[in-house]
Formats: structure tokens, sequence, C-alpha cells
């Protein structure tokens, strides 16, 4: 069996990615280390950045892209409303005469020969819902490209994802300038952009609605297109959307380990009915945490990349038990001695750990004591290795080991959480590998620490 491809994966995590994303789960680990210029932090961000990239579709749903492409010559049949503006001028007229207000003007002066004239004037007004609508849209598009992809611009080098923005194109019908230079000439110069203030009037949903219906098809594209950025924010898509959104460059597609960890971290959360996904508001406290809930009497936290909430991965020499010229001894002094030196040298202070480490998916089950407290009662880490290489998979059941064998409570007293007498019999600890198809003819393991060849699940 061939190796999972990056479509495949793409397949298998398209609708899960849907699901999960509309109930505001965040998976920074995978999003963003792609491109980590661009400060991808978050999937608001990396959802600012697929509307910005969108394109007209076949269906002939417009493209942001292409809508800032025809922009200049479209903004030029801008539409306004006038009124009659009365003004008093002497000695001169503009406009129709008011009679009535003239002869008003003249009497309160005393002086009815005097030449003074009330003139009616017609004033151009730019803030109606279109125009509101529209000034909102560019705002929107004008914010996400100076700000969230402000490095990528500037440094276009490795960023051919990008072209749409940056390269001149070759069709009469759209202007021939990168997107960049029409948005930034319209949107910071135009003067007529400029006499809408969107600040006085909140552009509602009811108005977006109204503008949708205008019989102008540049106001309809510019309603549809801030819906469609609304609705995004709201993480309101389809499961294609959310397949183009995994497959786009920002993510790094050619790196498919990093979609074969969310595949299997989607996988473990599928094993439960009642996992309760983290909402966006809560990631400043734990923004390794992907989900958490509740079940049978039991609270369940699944981290990835991560720690974890109440574990530890680090090894010190510090406080063991050292033999005055042995390895650890020796061991120590390097550590202590690399630290120091790279201060000095470097201006960088190296870690006198031991080892330490991060698994890919970490999932802690917690029971409540005798005070209502939630006390860690026992942890499932799981490793996951993009490969078919038999070797390869081997050194991630080292890992894997060694995360089961080392890992700590992060409280003052720090001890493991496997007790001594127990060490890898997965008492506390369990552990789980997560491979490609290995197509090898594995052995049997235990229900404590079990091989998961994609796409078997894990079965928990």
């Amino acid at each position: 069996m061939a190796k999972a491809s990056t479509e495949e994966l793409l397949d298998a995590v398209a609708a899960d990615f849907h699901t999960y994303l509309r109930r505001g789960v965040r998976f920074d680990q995978v999003i963003g280390s792609a491109h980590a210029e661009l400060n991808i932090d978050d999937l608001e961000t990396l959802l600012r950045i697929h509307f910005v990239l969108t394109e007209t579709r076949e269906d002939g749903e417009v493209g942001v892209v292409d809508f800032v492409r025809q922009l200049e010559d479209r903004i030029r049949r801008m539409k306004t409303t006038t009124a009659p503006q009365s003004q008093e001028y002497r000695g001169e007229v503009r406009g129709r005469i008011d009679w009535q207000k003239t002869v008003k003007s003249r009497a309160r002066k005393g002086r009815l020969d005097e030449p003074v004239f009330v003139c009616s004037e017609p004033e151009e007004h730019y803030n109606i819902d279109e125009n509101l609508v529209l000034k909102r849209l560019l705002t929107v598009i004008h914010e996400i490209v100076t700000g969230n992809l402000e490095y990528a611009l500037e440094n276009p080098e490795g960023y051919d994802w990008l072209s749409a923005w940056t390269s001149s194109i070759e069709d009469p019908d759209r202007s021939a300038e990168p997107a960049t230079k029409v948005l930034e000439r319209v949107y910071e110069r135009n003067v007529y952009l400029q006499r809408i203030d969107i600040e006085e009037d909140a552009v509602t949903e009811r108005m977006i609605e109204s503008v949708k219906r205008s019989r102008s098809a540049f106001y309809r594209e510019a309603a549809e297109l801030l819906s469609r950025y609304r609705q995004l924010m709201r993480h309101e898509l389809d499961t294609e959307e959310a397949r183009e959104i995994l497959n786009h460059t920002l993510i790094a597609p050619e790196k498919a380990e990093e979609l074969f960890e969310l595949y299997w971290v989607f996988s473990v959360l599928n094993e439960f009915d009642s996992a309760r996904y983290r909402v966006l508001a809560d990631w400043r406290d734990r923004p390794s945490a992907v989900a958490e809930w509740e079940q049978d009497g039991s609270r369940y936290v699944l981290s990835h990349n991560s720690t974890g909430e109440a574990l530890t991965f680090r090894e010190r020499i510090e406080g063991e038990t050292i033999k005055p010229d042995g390895y650890l001894y020796r061991l120590s002094k390097v550590l202590e001695e690399w630290s120091s030196l790279s201060e000095e040298l470097f201006g960088r202070e190296q870690s006198d750990s031991l080892w330490g480490g991060r698994p890919d998916i970490v999932l802690e089950r917690f029971e409540q004591d005798g005070d209502r407290e939630w006390m860690l009662d026992d942890v499932l880490i799981g490793e996951v290795k993009y490969t078919q290489d038999v070797q390869y998979a081997a050194s991630g059941l080292r890992e894997l080991l060694e995360y089961m064998a080392f890992v700590r409570h992060a409280d003052e007293n720090g001890e493991y959480v496997e007790e001594t007498e127990h060490i890898l019999e997965s008492v506390a600890v369990r552990g789980l590998l997560f491979t490609d198809d290995l197509d090898h003819e594995t052995g049997e393991t235990s229900d404590s620490i079990r091989l998961v060849e994609y796409p078997d699940s894990p079965d928990l």
C-alpha cells in the first residue's frame, strides 16, 4: 500500500476540520509552522488570509482578488444621493435663487435692496448603504493585506501563493497591475471613497442584505464578499471551503506529516461522543488544549504538540544520586559549562535539562477527590510518525517509551506519574504509536502500548 498522500489526508480531515472549526477549535501547531514570519497564531488570521486570496470560481462566485483588480474602473461609477443645500451669497448668484428665503434674509437685515441672495445648490452625499458596505469591505481587505500579509508582501520570495496579489497580469478586462497597487491607490487616495464615513454608521446585516439586491453588480458583489467574510469570522463554512483552506500553501501541503498529525488528533477526538472543543476565547489561558469535556464522571483534556495541562516532560540531573566520576557527573559538568559559555559567547542561555520534549498528542483524564478537586488519574500519550519505514517507526517507539517513563506531575513535588514498580506497565500512563501503513507484518502489542497504522481507528 502506497504512503498516504496529502490529497488523501485532506479528504480524510476536511469534514472534521469543518466541524471543529465551527466549534472554535484551534490547531496552532499545525497551521502556523509553515510560515512563522506571518505570525499566523490562530484560525481567525488564517481565515482572514484565506478570504483575501479567493478568486472568482467557475460558478460565478466572485473572489476578492478579482474584485480588487476591477476596482479602479468600477469605483468611478459610485452612487450618490443629492439634496438641496441653501447658502447665502453677497453680490453673486450660485445655483437657483430661493426668493422666499432671500426676502426673509434681507428683511432681517433691514435693507431690502441689499444684493444678498439665498441660493439652493444640490449637494452630493456618499454615505448611502451601498457605499458604506463597499467602504467596510475595502477596509477589511486593506487591513488584512497591510497587516497580516505585510511580511510576505515585503519579502515575496518563497511566497508563490501570493502571486495573485503581487504579479501583473495580461487581461484587457482587468487591471494589469498587481492587486496590491490597485488596492493601495484606490483605498488611500480616492477622494470619493475618503468621503464615506463608516464610523458614524455601523454596517448592519440588514444593510448588507439590502445591498445584495442592488441593481449594480459592483455593489452586489461587495455585499456578497462582506457577508462571506463575516460568515468566515463566525466559522460558518462548508466542507469544501475547509478543504481549500487546509490545502493552501500556508499550511505547506508538501509537509504531509503536519496533516498526518491533524488526522490522528481528529481520530482520537472522534472516539468520544461528549468531547467539547475549546472555544477561541479560552485559548489565552491554555493555548495547547484542543478539547476538554466530562464523561462518565471523569474530566478529559486533549492537547496537541504540548506537555498537557498537569504534566511536564523534563529531566534534570539535579537531585539524582551521582557517582563522583561517573557518566552523569561528567554530563552535569558539560551541561553547566555549555549553559555558561553559551551565555558568554553568544548571549543566549541554554537549558541544562538532561532530557525534554513535547508529545504530539496528550490525553489527560482527571477524577475528583474528596474535596471535589480534579486530580490527574491517568494519561494517554500519542507519538505520530508519518512513515512506512520500520526503522523510523522504531525510533518513534523509543520516543513514546521515553515520554511514558519520564512524564511527571507539573506541581511543586514533580513526582513521576507512573510509579517505580509500574514503569512502562501502563498502569497510569498508556501509549499509542501512530504510523502510516508499514506494509510489514507486525507482532501483537498490549492494550496499553499499541501501534495504530493508518487508516485504522485508535479504538479507545
